[in-house]
């Protein structure tokens, strides 16, 4: 997990973008999560890097390849897991 402190935080943020998502226009939801990730992938690169952001993004894949889906109430800590 992320540092208990900033989860709360991390948690208001997911509940507002969740809530500005189903504001959206339907024929525009579809499109959301592609825009979350675009950002998401910019602004990790940005911060991180190229090279930390693709490690990330790889641990992240191979979570997901094994049916482990992020919950929408809390975080995965990356730094922990093995890609």
């Amino acid at each position: 997990m992320p540092d208990p402190d900033r989860l709360p935080d991390l948690r208001h943020a997911m509940r507002r973008i969740a809530d500005a998502v189903e504001a959206l226009p339907a024929a525009h939801r579809d499109l959301a999560g592609n825009a979350l990730l675009n950002i998401t992938a910019e602004t990790l690169i940005d911060e991180v890097g190229a090279g930390q952001a693709a490690q990330l993004l790889r641990r992240l894949a191979a979570l997901v390849e094994h049916g482990l889906q992020p919950p929408a109430s809390g975080a995965i800590n990356l730094s922990r897991c093995d890609a």
